[in-house]
């Protein structure tokens, strides 16, 4: 066949294809069999674990929802009066992956379970591919690439982690250190650091900033060592370098700049009582917490002894593998690299117990808010990983290095003393509680035999790499997914039937004539009610809050008054002045609160206060009347008093959207009863007008007599520069590539 076929010489179209497509099939089909307790039968999920089925599945499903209806769902009108959904940054708004999700077809206006399945195994196949696509690009051959690929995706951290927005992040590293490594070998050095940085930029809108914190930390390294490397800075290196973090901060903008806002005038809750603002560093104490006990390093071999957040499990066939690699192919440069970014990644991942990581902690930029140092176990599971491919090809040419003889010793020596441990600890009647490190044992003499196979001739090297991949596979799989219950056996999956069970209270809700907004004990409803039922809820589980809304205090009834909380959901009554209105077959009660406000009012007067503490005096119970009078930080606008009524009613409302009919007697403020944040403009019969920060936490507009209309639209000025800036980088990363192409194609005519 022809090469201008795109076929290489003696190669036929066929096998061309297979070529490039075969892998990535064969990625897949491997990501479905691994995963198959998810795709392969119905009695199991991903999403009974902790924070999914409370937090994220619900932000899921709002967004699948404002998709359906042909809304990018910028806001999140269901929780806590308001927020932005995508200044939140882990919800995902603006990954565009996220989105193949959201558009998927909804059963009854539900996402489908086996659709939320595909997309975690399709997270992985994209992990998996990725890492294939770095180490074909590292030149190592089709089959170790595949090896790497599932020690990747399917083994590590990634096999372990639940979060789909930290996952979804991670998948980006193999590009990212892909186009950082083409750009140092001077491979189209400026369009592939662009690339690299538009990579990073993508893991950036994937939703969570601590994976892209750590693989910042890892390239930088990298860059660093680049630019001093001969003593000298090279300051070619260090404009790649810049170009690099220029594009990262280009393609991330549209997450970036959304984030930012919120986090300014947002407080988050890092694992103390009260919560920290942006100008505020997570304390070390919270680092240490949250970072890998040293006691846990035993978990790299042996399942379930890790005592940390993040599970730092490799297996012995990965590990095997990468210090085979280490030990034959030193002298290649990449083999450093990769040992260099496996072995840092454990270092910072010990957290406390690493004086570097402090310093760090001390002086880099944003690494106070990765407050999770144990996830950085992460990217030593990712050079474990290429190493693996390296340790595969190297045994191809080990020849008569004594290496693989010593490591097959080794193995059979652990391996054995584990049997001999187990067989001691039956002896004396103290069985472990957890037994899954027997099978660690038995892949090791497994890996042992394979080894000595291949090193002697009678395994050919594809065969020997295959049954190598297996058996990483077999160990990955003793961890990953183990903890899934199946919903047959006793007890079954506990918190996915709850987001069933009060259905009931969610079709109440519905039908009342009136806007309905809820509170509930997280006790009672431990998962976020009004994302996934698409009911308002003052209330839910975040992560952070608007400051403003934290300004007012939240045990006093006027609080809630003022945001229209004119239900609760409870077991007993919630206290005097709420009526019984219906009772769930759950159990729980709706009461009606008759002293909520309505959800647009009006008011007359208007005044000034000094602080937080004049905010408590009146939400106490102050002389102040809130239904006639309203209250703000800065100086109030002017109003009249008249004594014609006023007639205002909320006519519509959906996530980004209000408008209100409002007939006035005199000048006078409309208040809607949701949450004011940056980014809401409003319009008074067609003209703009500015929105008040009325009782420091709410929305009012001032109108004059007579009939108005008012519409307040979310269109946050950070979201549309970010989306340019997200535009700019990706075009500018796409025609630099092309460029360089040009460039070599004519030089290659010359």
């Amino acid at each position: 066949m022809a090469a201008g076929n795109g076929c290489g010489p003696g190669e036929s179209r066929w096998g061309w294809w297979a070529s490039r497509l075969g892998p990535p099939i064969l990625l897949l089909l491997l990501c479905a069999g691994f995963f198959w307790k998810l795709v392969l039968t119905d009695q199991y999920t991903w999403l009974e674990a902790g924070d999914i089925p409370n937090q994220v599945l619900p932000w899921l499903q709002v967004q699948a929802g404002e998709w359906h209806r042909g809304r990018v769902p910028l806001w999140d009108p269901y929780q806590w009066g308001g927020q932005s959904l995508i200044g939140q940054a882990q919800p995902g708004v603006v990954y565009p992956l996220n989105w193949i999700l959201f558009l998927l077809p909804l059963e009854d206006g539900w996402l489908r379970q086996s659709a939320v399945h595909w997309y975690f195994v399709m997270i992985h196949f994209m992990a998996a591919w990725f890492a294939y696509l770095l180490c074909r690009d590292l030149e190592r051959s089709r089959m170790a690439s595949v090896a790497a690929g599932c020690a990747f995706a399917l083994g590590g951290w990634m096999s372990v982690t639940a979060w789909p927005q930290m996952l979804n992040s991670a998948v980006w590293a193999p590009l990212v250190l892909m186009f950082v490594l083409r750009s140092l070998r001077g491979v189209r050095p400026v369009a592939s650091a662009a690339a690299a940085g538009a990579a990073l930029g993508m893991s950036l809108l994937a939703g969570h900033h601590q994976i892209p914190t750590f693989m910042l930390l890892a390239t930088g390294g990298i860059w660093l060592h680049q630019v001093f490397r001969k003593g000298r800075p090279s300051w070619e290196a260090a404009r790649l370098a810049a170009i690099f973090l220029v594009f990262t901060a280009l393609t991330g903008a549209l997450q970036i700049l959304p984030a930012y806002e919120y986090g300014r005038l947002a407080e988050r809750w890092v694992g103390l009582v009260e919560p920290k603002g942006w100008n505020e560093p997570v304390p070390y104490s919270i680092h240490s917490q949250y970072s890998l006990i040293p006691t846990s390093l035993v978990a790299i071999l042996l399942p379930g002894y890790q005592r940390s957040n993040a599970d730092p499990f490799t297996g012995v066939a990965a590990l095997t593998l990468a210090l085979l690699a280490v030990a034959l192919a030193w002298r290649e440069r990449h083999v450093k690299v990769f040992a260099a970014i496996a072995v840092g990644g454990l270092l910072f991942s010990l957290g406390r117990n690493n004086v570097f990581h402090g310093v760090l902690y001390a002086l880099v930029p944003l690494v106070e808010k990765a407050r999770s140092p144990s996830f950085a176990v992460f990217i030593f599971h990712f050079g474990i990983a290429v190493l693996a491919a390296y340790g595969i090809d190297c045994m191809r040419r080990a020849g008569e290095s004594p290496w693989p003889r010593r490591a097959a010793l080794a193995l059979v020596a652990f391996g054995a003393g584990v049997f001999a441990l187990r067989a001691a600890l039956l002896a004396g009647e103290r069985a472990p509680p957890d037994d899954r490190f027997m099978v660690v044992a038995l892949v090791a003499l497994l890996v042992a035999a394979l080894l000595h196979g291949w090193r002697r001739g009678v395994l050919p090297p594809v065969a020997a790499a295959a049954m190598l991949t297996g058996l990483m596979l077999i160990e990955s799989g003793n961890v990953s997914g183990s903890g899934w219950v199946n919903r047959e056996e006793k007890g079954g999956q506990p918190f996915l039937p709850r987001l069933a069970q009060h259905s009931d209270i969610a079709g109440y809700l519905r039908g009342v004539p009136w806007p309905a907004r809820m509170e509930v004990s997280d006790t009672d409803i431990p998962y976020n009610f009004g994302d996934w039922y698409g009911i308002d809820q003052f209330g839910g589980y975040v992560a952070s809050l608007p400051a403003n809304l934290l300004r007012l205090p939240w045990g006093y009834p006027r609080s809630r008054q003022i945001f229209g909380v004119n239900y609760t959901v409870t077991r007993e009554p919630p206290g005097p002045g709420q009526e019984e209105v219906f009772q769930s077959a759950s159990g729980l009660k709706v009461h009606w609160n008759r002293d909520a406000f309505p959800r647009v009012w009006t008011v007359h007067e208007a005044r000034q206060v000094s602080g937080e503490s004049e905010i408590r005096a009146i939400m106490g119970g102050g002389p102040l009347d809130l239904r006639r009078t309203t209250f703000l930080l800065g100086p109030p606008p002017p109003l009249e008093t008249c004594p014609e009524a006023d007639e205002v009613r909320l006519t519509r409302r959906n996530s980004g959207r209000v408008t209100i009919e409002a007939e006035m007697g005199c000048r006078g403020m409309v208040i809607l009863g949701d949450s004011y944040f940056p980014g809401w403009v409003a319009w008074v019969d067609g003209r703009r007008a500015p929105i008040h920060e009325a009782y420091t936490a709410v929305r009012g507009v001032v109108v004059e007599k007579g009939r108005h209309t008012i519409e307040m639209r979310y269109l946050p000025v950070s979201v549309f520069a970010g989306l340019l800036l997200t535009l700019a980088g990706f075009g500018g990363a796409l025609a630099l590539s092309i460029r360089a192409r040009g460039k070599k194609a004519r030089a290659s005519l010359c």
